[in-house]
């Protein structure tokens, strides 16, 4: 989900991934989705003082035998640590004479004044984002397309989303091809510029119906990253003839992202299936990455399905990442998602099918409605600290509710 802020969750990288995923579960069942809305509830909560909140709904209606549409709201609250500083230029270099590190959450401003006052807390940043899409079938070939709109206070968002799926003999095999094109304009509250941030995203994704009980998959992701690529947010401390200064980040204006993916999928028996997978992670900036996952799903009757998952990843730092920086560099960053580290996740996802035939679940009568149920546990360990709290380790809690309704 798009976790943004302080912690360190880049919800603009997440943005299209997550729309890939959303066009890839419409294709691999070839049919057209069904008529349906769902409406999710989620939460994210950390240890470094980030609070999100970002209720979400997402509509899809047949418009003919063969063609779809779809739209989708969602809305991200945040609350975070911030920093309130006074910059003044120095050369192509900004200096900030002085910081004010707030280290609790300074959106939790009370209303009719900032120091007192009984009104309900307002939030650091509000991002609204809104998505339109079609799918349409060719016989077994399946074409989708959307569009994606985000804007907040220092950063807007336009991306199109495309996506062609292939579907081979009896069906068993699939080749699905996918891009995803964004257009980032980014203007920092503490900033008087506006700069651009391009991102060309491709994918290449092949699955193969093994057996009746096995199924491979192979992914493969390309990014091209050009323009502002660092958070201005997050400055960089370094003490000259023993006067304490914080600069600007300085990153390359060219990341080159590339990922290739294994997965196997096996059904154990007919209530209960296990997925293993494998994902390898290189870049231009020289960060090498292994992602290692494993899930389990059990119907534990037919109206519940019961999944656990854990991820790990382990990762390679940046070539410019230094936990301290003695003088002004080229390239200079305190991001600690370009430190050296690993994160380890667990996943617990259940999932209520309406229907009859269950007296102890009266709610799930109707076989229309679908509760979704998602709680997530997320630990990161980097070698250098977080720039301004001094702690190595976050842990974040994920949480989603969710209703589909089919009509």
């Amino acid at each position: 989900m798009q976790k943004a802020a302080a912690a360190g969750v880049d919800k603009k990288i997440i943005l299209p991934i997550l729309f890939i995923i959303i066009l890839s579960s419409i294709s691999s069942a070839q049919l057209l989705p069904s008529n349906e809305t769902q409406v999710n509830f989620s939460g994210y909560f950390d240890s470094f003082n980030v609070q999100v909140l970002y209720p979400s709904i997402y509509i899809t209606k047949r418009v003919s035998e063969s063609t779809s549409i779809n739209a989708r709201y969602l809305v991200d609250m945040i609350t975070a640590a911030s920093i309130r500083s006074h910059s003044k230029s120095s050369s192509s270099t900004t200096a900030l004479k002085k910081v004010d590190v707030v280290t609790s959450a300074s959106g939790r401003t009370i209303s009719g004044g900032s120091g007192g006052g009984n009104g309900p807390p307002t939030f650091d940043e509000v991002r609204h984002e809104f998505n339109l899409g079609v799918t349409h079938i060719f016989g077994k070939t399946i074409l989708s397309a959307d569009g994606l709109y985000s804007t907040e206070s220092d950063y807007t968002s336009s991306t199109l989303i495309g996506n062609l799926t292939q579907y081979f003999a009896e069906n068993d095999a699939t080749v699905q091809l996918g891009i995803v094109r964004s257009w980032d304009k980014v203007f920092p509250k503490t900033k008087t510029w506006k700069k651009n941030k391009n991102v060309t995203t491709i994918n290449a994704n092949f699955s193969q119906v093994i057996s009746k009980d096995l199924i491979f998959q192979l992914l493969t992701t390309y990014t091209d990253n050009n323009g502002l690529l660092s958070d201005n947010y997050k400055l960089v401390p370094i003490t000259i003839n023993g006067v304490d200064s914080l600069f600007d980040p300085i990153h390359p204006h060219l990341r080159i992202r590339r990922a290739a993916a294994v997965s196997f999928k096996y059904r154990l028996s007919d209530e209960s299936s296990v997925q293993a997978g494998y994902r390898f992670y290189w870049d231009s900036w020289n960060i090498n990455a292994s992602t290692y996952s494993a899930n389990y799903e059990r119907y534990l009757s037919r109206h519940v399905i019961f999944g656990v998952g854990w991820r790990s990843n382990f990762q390679t730092q940046a070539f410019f990442f230094k936990p301290q920086y003695l003088v002004p560099e080229q390239y200079m960053t305190t991001d600690i998602k370009l430190d050296a580290g690993y994160s380890n996740e667990l996943q617990l996802n259940l999932t209520l099918l309406g229907g009859e035939g269950e007296d102890f679940l009266p709610f799930l009568d109707d076989d229309r409605v679908n509760y979704i149920f998602n709680l997530d546990f997320y630990d990161r360990h980097t070698n250098s600290p977080y720039w301004f709290n001094h702690l190595n380790n976050l842990f974040a809690t994920d949480i989603n509710i969710g209703i589909r309704y089919r009509y």
